[in-house]
């Protein structure tokens, strides 16, 4: 097989229209061992929390749901938790709890990043703080002091997490320490045949509104600086990241920047990604309670969320988060 000619198209079915996935060949995949991890991100696990366009009346059950369908599927390597685990409030310590108990349940290993909601408390009413969880996730990545991190899944690539959050706001920003410590690490990195970056809020927009002021808090302020650094480096080859709750996927150079879907809000979904010597398949899983997911969707459709994406037919924004273009969900991705 000419791996730099031929494309492929990964299939699977999964609920609500996210069948298919996202295959992404280069040329050094070849010597790379194949390895496969999940993002599971925003969970906005709440506790007797109350839905908006998130549905946290029933995210312990979808969170449920998700850790059911990670045990239907081939082994993975390691999970990776993308930030928004726990809502801010009256609930997040029993939130907190809750999340723990089930993932201590887990036989593959995983990794956290910080989400916006870990770093904003609401003042007097919220029992944790960043600190807090930095704590209670020691040793799954982050520590005391420690909100970023790297490690090799396989020999010849580096994944790297990387903290992109800004204590009390939603939006995100890599502050010049944070910036430097990526390139160092990137620097280091350099003769790997692989690099994976992961970020909670996105680094590149998939949609214009994410440049304009209402949809802002869904990106990297300074995105434009932080990917600077990342183009630099030929072997970073895809960018993850969460927050915007939608499923989107982008090309700046060699590098795939991919926005994942949340499990707390339509279409109630993840992604799992599997690197082999052809390159690396991207496929969506959704979840099977068709009852759970059809609520998710009448609250995001009556939502001003929706109709911030479109005033006119603010029922688009369902299709914006399965993903808008074909190419968000099926289309192959060449070198």
């Amino acid at each position: 097989m000419d791996r730099r000619r031929f494309l492929k198209t990964v299939a699977g079915g999964v609920f609500f229209g996210l069948g298919g996935g996202v295959f992404v060949p280069f040329a050094d995949a070849l010597g790379i061992r194949r390895f496969s991890f999940a993002h599971l991100t925003d969970l906005h696990i709440d506790v007797r929390g109350k839905s908006t366009w998130q549905h946290r009346e029933k995210s312990v059950p979808l969170f449920i749901e998700a850790l059911r369908q990670i045990g239907r599927l081939p082994r993975l390597d390691f999970i990776l938790f993308g930030g928004d685990q726990i809502h801010p409030g009256p609930n997040d310590a029993e939130s907190l709890s809750v999340f723990m108990g089930w993932v201590s349940q887990l036989s593959v290993p995983f990794r956290i990043l910080l989400g916006d909601t870990e770093v904003s408390p609401i003042p007097g009413v919220s029992r944790l703080d960043r600190d807090s969880y930095l704590s209670a996730w020691k040793g799954r990545g982050l520590g005391p002091k420690r909100s970023s991190w790297a490690f090799d899944p396989v020999p010849g690539v580096r994944f790297i997490g990387l903290d992109s959050t800004v204590d009390g706001r939603a939006y995100g920003e890599v502050d010049a320490t944070r910036l430097s410590w990526l390139d160092s690490e990137l620097h280091a990195s350099r003769n790997r045949r692989l690099v994976i970056i992961a970020t909670h809020q996105i680094l590149h927009p998939t949609t214009d509104i994410d440049l304009g002021p209402e949809w802002s808090m869904f990106m990297v302020r300074n995105h434009s600086d932080v990917r600077r650094v990342i183009e630099r480096y030929p072997n970073v080859r895809l960018v993850i990241s969460g927050h915007h709750h939608a499923s989107a996927v982008r090309r700046s150079g060699n590098v795939t920047y991919v926005s994942d879907p949340a499990i707390v809000s339509y279409p109630c979904a993840f992604r799992t990604y599997t690197v082999t010597p052809e390159g690396i398949a991207i496929k969506n899983i959704g979840l099977g309670d068709r009852a759970l997911i059809t609520r998710a969707r009448d609250l995001l459709l009556s939502d001003p969320y929706a109709r911030i994406f479109d005033p006119a037919d603010p029922a688009k924004a369902l299709s914006y988060s399965i993903g808008l273009m074909e190419e968000d969900r099926e289309t192959v991705i060449g070198i």
